[in-house]
């Protein structure tokens, strides 16, 4: 399942929205407390995970110049 993090952040601000409200109870502002801690965990580590993939690069393996470039191989 794949979350956006734009989404993740829209979704803390109507948490917030929701949180100003005078009429909740403190049940009900506690789920949101708690949610808004689990929804902020969540967005560190996509970016986490994000920042670690930028930095891995594929490598295609060229055989045809990896054996062209070595001086024993004779191309029988």
């Amino acid at each position: 399942m794949a979350l956006k993090i734009k989404a993740l952040e829209q979704t803390i601000s109507f948490y917030k929205w929701e949180l100003e409200k005078k009429e909740l109870t403190e049940k009900e502002k506690d789920k949101y407390l708690k949610a808004l801690k689990v929804i902020e965990k969540i967005i560190q580590e996509k970016e986490k995970a994000g920042e670690k993939r930028k930095h891995k690069r594929f490598i295609a393996y060229d055989h045809k110049t990896v054996f062209q470039n070595n001086k024993s191989y004779r191309g029988y």
